[in-house]
């Protein structure tokens, strides 16, 4: 018979008779969404995601189902198709609930595929789990040691017992890797021939270096400090980090061909118009390292240190030789670092001021606990407001503070009781308040600077004014933790690759992830099959041997202890994250990135020998009841062939998880 003629989206289409549009379309390479077609089954047309227009008859039909006809016009794509679909895709996902991702990786700044390396770890293949983490967290060793672990708070297992100590598994897998004699070393592509340049070593520098490394682009670093690290080196006490960790991952980015050029100020001893002569591209990561000041009378005399002067002198083996009774104002992580440095360095008694309740301390909640058991001393509600040397004592004045109206942030803002104030003795004060960012390096390169001094960027491509300058991490958004510094790197790196490839610089566009929501609205259901485990405890130096020294204070897991804990994750990934055709068609027409069902009355998770079934995944496509039919009057079922149909994952193998 002789092909039919018709047009698809203004192309000239030959197509053989009693075929379908879809089936034409595809010939031609046109793709057409569907979500209830399956190849070997009759057609439905359920969905209507497949909807085309037939021009000139004002007729809308399922593509899947309807036969082409000499001389159709087709349309596959147009506002009104569009907005059919996504009604129709509205409706579909009003009916479905589940994780595309596992709470955990959702929130994870690096998006960190956390069920996939704990899965390696529990079947003790490190490496694989090293080289899944690496894929968006280049420095392993160093976040699994230093990482407040915002994963952890919404680990599903917080609505049985006690959340994976994802963290510690991180580190687990970094540290097992540094005993090997060769280092696990990721996929490098052809040289490109392109070179960028990288202002600063802190996590930001170095995970952009790491990825445009990856792509194939020469990348040096440049380094005002004599070793790289930034404020993970110089503001992170060794027994939290030893030294040798961070050795061990700048080492092996230099072994990928990274290059750094130490003692080298940008502004200073480098001029962006030196390396717009080299390089095609520059990315400014030069963090948040200026000491907030206090604002007080008598905090610029002898014995009054910044948190991080003090920190630095510490890290540099500089320390005061004597410090007498210290004081630290401040409640962040660099105001507990500081203490807990203080009490190592020999301090009679380390007392910390903060002006609010412990409980609104910005420090990491463990960090706290461990300088309170310890011995540090924390007086709550309390802040200096002058300090003066009397001798060979400093007198701080220090008076009692109380919550009064809510600030910008939403929190009740501290504010001075009249009459209570009262003087410490102190040999040393260190302010730890807060950091800043010096807008030098913005000026140095010309581009423009916000409120505060932070780099003006723009937020999704991190691209500057000036196209060829680009920046990110703490001088774009404040202080902030390494894991979203490191984020930014790895963001920064993606655009910096589109530019000099020349590409537009764009933002990756969102991903739906539909949710069962926060860990305490976990189906019940869910936890049917699950033991409560008690959390697996990281070996640790108990508060009496930290003292003498910078030890570090974690020892971390062992392979037995690892794959223990590791036996604890729930697996909330789902088994078709990567082939699920709702989650493809949710990301293009969906209005939202992601759907949660506060209650779940009508949960239910079935597991046979061979599948399992998982009700709210369910949309009703029907293409399991078709293949179950097909399947019964052919033969014996293919289990695995049916679980592999279900375009959303509500189909698995038993214990495959959720």
């Amino acid at each position: 018979m002789n092909p039919l003629s018709l047009i698809i989206n203004g192309k000239a289409v030959l197509a053989a008779p009693g075929s379908s549009i879809l089936d034409a379309a595809a010939g031609t390479g046109i793709s057409i969404p569907t979500l209830c077609f399956h190849e070997s089954l009759g057609l439905t047309g359920s969905c209507w995601m497949c909807i085309v227009e037939i021009k000139g008859k004002n007729r809308f039909v399922p593509a899947c189902s309807t036969k082409v006809s000499e001389g159709m016009i087709i349309e596959t794509e147009n506002e009104e198709l569009d907005a059919m679909r996504r009604q129709n895709l509205d409706r579909i996902i009003a009916r479905h609930c589940g994780d595309c991702l596992g709470p955990c990786e959702r929130s994870c700044p690096a998006g960190c595929d956390i069920p996939d390396f704990i899965a390696a770890i529990a079947r003790g293949d490190d490496r694989e789990a090293l080289r899944i983490i690496r894929e968006t967290i280049p420095l392993p060793g160093i976040l699994g040691r230093i990482c407040p672990a915002p994963c952890e708070d919404e680990c599903r297992r917080q609505g049985m017992d006690k959340p994976v100590s994802i963290c510690a598994l991180k580190r687990y897998a970094a540290d097992s890797d540094m005993l090997r004699p060769v280092r696990l070393l990721p996929e490098i592509a052809p040289e490109t021939g392109k070179k960028i340049a990288v202002v600063g070593s802190g996590p930001a520098g170095l995970a952009a270096a790491y990825y445009l490394r990856c792509f194939g682009h020469g990348v040096m670093i440049f380094e005002s400090d004599r070793k790289a690290g930034g404020m993970m080196r110089y503001g992170i006490p060794r027994f939290r980090l030893s030294e040798a960790v961070i050795d061990e991952e700048v080492g092996w980015l230099a072994d990928m061909g990274i290059e750094f050029r130490f003692g080298t100020t940008f502004g200073k001893d480098v001029t962006a118009r030196k390396l717009k002569e080299r390089f095609h591209a520059l990315f400014l990561a030069v963090g948040a390292q200026k000491a907030s000041p206090m604002n007080i009378p008598g905090e610029e005399i002898t014995g009054v240190l910044s948190g991080i002067e003090f920190l630095r002198l510490a890290a540099s083996g500089k320390g005061p030789e004597t410090l007498g009774q210290v004081v630290v104002a401040g409640g962040g992580n660099t105001a507990v670092d500081a203490a807990r440095t203080a009490l190592r360095l020999g301090a009679e008694s380390v007392t910390i001021l903060y002006r609010r309740s412990a409980k609104d301390m910005p420090a990491n909640r463990r960090e706290i606990e461990e300088a309170l058991a310890e011995g540090i001393i924390l007086i709550e509600h309390a802040a200096p407001t002058a300090v003066r040397r009397s001798g060979d004592i400093l007198e701080i004045t220090t008076v009692r503070m109380e919550p009064g109206e809510p600030d910008s942030t939403g929190r009740r803002a501290p504010v001075p009781v009249p009459g209570s104030e009262f003087t410490i003795p102190a040999g040393t004060l260190i302010a730890a308040i807060g950091q800043e960012i010096d807008p030098a390096a913005g000026n140095a390169a010309g581009i423009g600077t916000k409120r505060g001094g932070a780099l003006r960027a723009d937020p999704e491509t991190l691209q500057t004014e000036i196209p060829w300058i680009f920046a990110g991490g703490d001088c774009v958004t404040g202080t902030d933790i390494a894991i979203r510094a490191l984020e930014q790197g790895k963001r920064a790196a993606r655009s910096i690759d589109l530019y000099v490839s020349g590409k537009p610089v764009c933002a990756q566009a969102p991903v739906f992830n539909s949710s069962y929501g926060s860990p305490h609205q976990t189906p019940r259901e869910l936890y049917r099959t699950a033991n409560s485990t008690d959390r697996v405890p990281v070996p640790e130096l108990s508060p009496a041997e930290r003292i003498g020294g910078f030890a570090e204070v974690s020892s971390g897991y062992t392979g037995e202890l690892a794959a223990q804990e590791a036996l604890r994750c729930l697996a909330c990934r789902c088994s078709a994250v990567e082939t699920c055709r709702l989650r493809d068609l949710a990301s293009v027409y969906h209005n939202s990135t992601g759907h949660g069902l506060p209650e779940h009355e009508v949960f239910c998770r079935v597991s046979a020998e061979k599948i399992s079934m998982e009700r709210e995944k369910c949309v009703d496509c029907g293409i399991c009841v078709r293949l179950m039919e097909q399947c019964a009057a052919e033969g014996p079922v293919d289990y695995a062939a049916l679980s592999a149909s279900c375009p959303t994952g509500a189909l698995a193998e038993p214990c495959a998880g959720s």
